[in-house]
C-alpha cells in the first residue's frame, strides 16, 4: 500500500500477522512431515501426511509450491535438527581425546538414533562437493571444526596452518563409515567398536597432521590448559 504522501509503501499490520501465521502453520506441517518419517520410513506419501494433520491433501498442498517444496524444506528442517546436535559437540573442551570421542559420539549417536531421517538427507546419494544440501551441510561441520582447530594451533604456537583440508577430510571419511554401517544389514562391529575405532582413526590423522607442524601433543593433554600455557 502506497503512502498518500508519496512515502515508502506501509506495511499492514494484518498483512504482516498473516504471513507469520501462514509460516508457522507450513513449520508445523513440515515437524508433522518430519514425525511421519521417523515412523514410516523415507517414502512417506503425502496423503499420509494430510491424513496425520486431518487436512485434505488438496488443502495441505496450499502451503508448498509443490512436492519438490515441501521435500526440501524437510531436509532443511532435519538438517537444522542433525547441526543443533553437532554444533556443541564441535568444543575441545576437557582432554583431546575426549572433544575427539564427543565430537565422533555426536555423529554416531543423531544417525543411530535417527537412521531414516539420516536416509532422507539423502546422505548415501550426495558426496562432498556436489552442491547438495548434504553436502553444504559437511561443509558447514567442516568449516566448524577449522575454526576450533586453528584455536589450538594458535595456543600452540602455530598461527598459520593448512588445516581446512584436514578437517574436510575428517568429516567425509567419519560420514562415509557411519552412512556404511547404518546401512548394512549383516554389521561386523557393534556402534561402541564403531566409536572407537572412529575415535582412533581421527586421532591418528590429528597426531600426524600435528607431528608434520612440529608439534607433539598427548591425547591426554588439556586444550585449556594449552591456552593458559
Amino acid at each position: 500500500m502506497a503512502d498518500r504522501t508519496g512515502g515508502e509503501p506501509q506495511t499492514d499490520g494484518r498483512s504482516t500477522r498473516w504471513d507469520e501465521h501462514k509460516a508457522q502453520r507450513q513449520l508445523e506441517l513440515v515437524d508433522a512431515a518430519v514425525a511421519l518419517i521417523e515412523e514410516e520410513g523415507t517414502r512417506f506419501r503425502v496423503q499420509r501426511l494430510a491424513e496425520r494433520v486431518g487436512l485434505p491433501r488438496s488443502v495441505l498442498y496450499r502451503h508448498f509450491k509443490d512436492r519438490a517444496t515441501l521435500d526440501e524444506l524437510i531436509r532443511r528442517r532435519v538438517v537444522e535438527s542433525f547441526l543443533r546436535r553437532m554444533e556443541p559437540a564441535l568444543t575441545f573442551e576437557g582432554t583431546v581425546e575426549e572433544a575427539v570421542h564427543r565430537a565422533v559420539g555426536a555423529h554416531l549417536d543423531w544417525v543411530s538414533q535417527h537412521p531414516r531421517l539420516y536416509a532422507y538427507m539423502g546422505v548415501a546419494e550426495h558426496g562432498m562437493g556436489d552442491g547438495s544440501l548434504v553436502a553444504d551441510t559437511k561443509t558447514a561441520i567442516a568449516l566448524m571444526l577449522n575454526e576450533r582447530f586453528g584455536d589450538v594451533l594458535k595456543a600452540l604456537g602455530v598461527p598459520q596452518a593448512p588445516i581446512l583440508s584436514v578437517a574436510i577430510g575428517i568429516v567425509g571419511f567419519v560420514d562415509t563409515v557411519v552412512n556404511q554401517w547404518v546401512h548394512d544389514d549383516r554389521r561386523e562391529q557393534s556402534a561402541e567398536e564403531l566409536r572407537a575405532m572412529l575415535c582412533r582413526s581421527v586421532w591418528a590423522v590429528l597426531d600426524a597432521t600435528l607431528r608434520d607442524l612440529g608439534v607433539e601433543l598427548s591425547p591426554q593433554q588439556r586444550v585449556s590448559d594449552l591456552e593458559r600455557s
